[in-house]
């Protein structure tokens, strides 16, 4: 399991090219029915929807800095 978090981590389009390999041999089979765009427009979505899937999920967080300077009680107007 880490070695895949680790793959899609570096490579989240990888479920994209496999469907992008399998589409086209579903649609040579007769079990779906759809054209080049169509294919094309499943492809790319994948790639969207997987990709910032993973990159949210795996993504380090990473924490925010702690603000430097006064407080804003602490200011004093001039």
């Amino acid at each position: 399991m880490r070695n895949l978090k680790l793959v899609l981590q570096r490579e989240p389009a990888a479920i994209g090219s496999i469907a992008a390999s399998i589409l086209p041999v579903l649609v040579l089979l007769g079990l779906i029915r759809l054209d080049e765009a169509g294919i094309a427009a499943i492809v790319v979505a994948i790639n969207t929807i997987v990709g910032f899937a993973i990159r949210v999920a795996v993504a380090p967080l990473t924490p925010r800095p702690a603000p430097t300077g006064p407080a804003p009680s602490e200011t004093v107007a001039a």
